[in-house]
């Protein structure tokens, strides 16, 4: 034994062992230490993840509400672009999106609120019809994952423009109740129920204090499913994606891919780690 422990350090020495020796450990130094973390942080974050924003807006569109697509995203100041976040200030509603499609993907941002106000409210956009000019709204099709402070997780459909979906609910046919727990199908139309309220654990919020950061997950399988996770727990789903037929307020062709934004609804808000993960269909 005493043989083995001499060994140990002689190869400690020669650094052919720099962390441990047989049968017990040695102490990193500060420096072993600090970089054994970066590296452990820089492996939990990429993870098969890319980032979607990387410093500037040049990877987006922008729509504002009664102006449509703006084209020069670098024209205007309510989205404004810091090397690790994107700073939403006050004024325009509207949103971000990617130039370009996707549909099998898993995307994440984290998110905090600024000044504290009464109706907080913002969101993750899917399934963005990236051939709309729409005016009227400050979106075009598209589902809304909210991030709004009473009801995080929570799906808006663009109203009477889509998509339409199935899910299971409540009774009430107002919040999402996985089937399994005793949900009942349930249809959503942009041109009536729209709206389907996120399931907490236990009935409770699992957000965090006003300042903190929030974490908003969309898994999505083209015009299969849209899983919602927040702050790590799943609260809502959606299935069965469809456009509407044109001219009509009826179900059309399966809405498959789309872009990807982040929203404005006049609140001050932060976001970071826009990051997106492809999937296999």
């Amino acid at each position: 034994m005493q043989f083995l422990k001499l060994f140990s350090i002689l190869l400690i020495l020669l650094g052919t062992v720099p962390l441990f020796s047989l049968g017990e450990e040695v102490k990193k130094s500060p420096a072993q230490a600090a970089t054994a973390c970066s590296t452990c942080e820089a492996s939990a974050k990429s993870d098969g993840f890319t980032p979607l924003y990387k410093g500037t807006l040049d990877d987006f569109r922008i729509y504002f509400r009664g102006q449509g697509y703006i084209k020069d995203v670098n024209k205007q100041d309510v989205f404004v672009a810091k090397k690790e976040h994107i700073h939403v200030r006050k004024g325009t509603n509207g949103v971000i999106v990617t130039e370009v499609p996707y549909s099998y993907y898993h995307v994440k941002v984290d998110y905090r609120w600024g000044e504290q106000k009464a109706s907080m409210n913002a969101g993750l956009m899917t399934h963005v019809n990236l051939n709309s000019d729409r005016v009227k709204d400050n979106r075009p099709q598209s589902i809304e994952i909210n991030m709004r402070h009473n009801c995080p997780g929570s799906f808006w459909m663009a109203s009477k423009l889509g998509p339409f979906g199935t899910t299971f609910a409540a009774k009430d046919g107002k919040t999402y109740l996985p089937e399994e727990k005793g949900g009942v199908a349930h249809n959503i139309s942009p041109f009536k129920n729209r709206t389907l309220y996120a399931m907490y654990p236990d009935g409770k919020m699992n957000s965090r204090p006003h300042g903190e950061w929030n974490t908003l997950e969309a898994v999505v399988r083209g015009a299969e499913s849209v899983e919602i996770i927040y702050n790590g727990v799943v609260v809502n789903r959606v299935y069965n994606l469809k456009a509407p037929k044109p001219g009509t307020s009826e179900p059309g062709p399966p809405l498959v891919t789309g872009g990807i934004g982040l929203q404005s609804e006049g609140q001050e808000i932060f976001y970071r780690n826009f990051v997106i993960k492809k999937l296999e269909p």
